[in-house]
């Protein structure tokens, strides 16, 4: 098999099996290849705008469309680590609940990985633990695959670790989108799921500024700052513990009413 085995062939062998992002070594195992017949190929590969190299030694499959995958950067991410989910800012953002768009492409991983470089694109990688891994799914976008967050994961992982998505006021502006389509009762699961209190404080609070039930909640026993990422400074709300250290305007640019 290995010596029939031509770039065009070797590169459909690879989308048959979701196999997006590749070493010489799974070449070598899967297609039954000597490790100089495996960099033979890759090098044809390459000259062949078949494959780009992302890390040293590590392969990005393009295929024959290989503009519509370079400038799919959320179908990249989800394809650097396994496993992975695209969530955070680029999550909220592929939802619209925000309009700003991130220059860096957020990945949720049980992973600890380096963040990547690769052209002009930038991808940062999040390291969860494995409790706090789920509430994402397989969506197709522009053609291709990608395992990206679902609407409430996103809003949670957010709260979780702000400074992945712009910090609380955006997350904030996110959340308000969202509970159009999103149910309280998924927030408050996925929030208990996760087990930070002090998440579940930080989502209580909001919620109740926007006149949203909230009942099951799990929250802090202490003082939680509302953005991790500022100053303790600011009022304190007792029934959720949290120091709100953003200002309400900020928060809440076009009131709350």
């Amino acid at each position: 098999m290995a010596e029939h085995l031509s770039p065009i062939s070797l590169a459909r062998g690879l989308r048959q099996r979701d196999l997006f992002y590749f070493t010489p070594s799974l070449l070598m195992d899967l297609f039954g290849l000597k490790r100089r017949q495996a960099y033979r190929l890759i090098a044809r590969l390459k000259a062949e705008d078949l494959v780009a190299e992302v890390e040293k030694g590590k392969y990005l499959l393009l295929g024959l469309e290989p503009e519509r995958v370079l400038s799919n950067p959320l179908f990249i991410a989800s394809h650097l680590v396994t496993p992975a989910y695209v969530s955070f800012w680029s999550a909220l953002h592929f939802y619209g609940f925000i309009e700003q768009v991130p220059l860096t492409t957020f990945v949720a991983t049980t992973k600890k990985k380096r963040p990547v470089a690769f052209r002009d694109l930038r991808f940062r990688f999040v390291t969860l633990k494995p409790h706090k891994f789920f509430g994402y799914r397989r969506e197709i976008i522009d053609g291709l695959p990608v395992l990206i967050a679902d609407e409430a994961k996103a809003i949670v992982d957010s709260l979780h670790q702000p400074r992945y998505a712009g910090g609380v006021a955006e997350v904030a502006k996110a959340l308000r989108a969202a509970l159009e389509e999103v149910d309280e009762s998924t927030l408050v699961e996925y929030a208990n799921r996760m087990g930070d209190k002090s998440l579940g404080s930080r989502l209580g609070y909001l919620l109740e500024s926007l006149d949203r039930p909230v009942e099951g909640l799990i929250r802090s026993a202490g003082p939680v700052k509302l953005d991790p990422g500022r100053p303790r400074a600011g009022p304190y709300d007792g029934r959720w513990k949290v120091v709100v250290n953003v200002p309400v305007t900020e928060l809440w640019p076009a009131g709350v009413g």
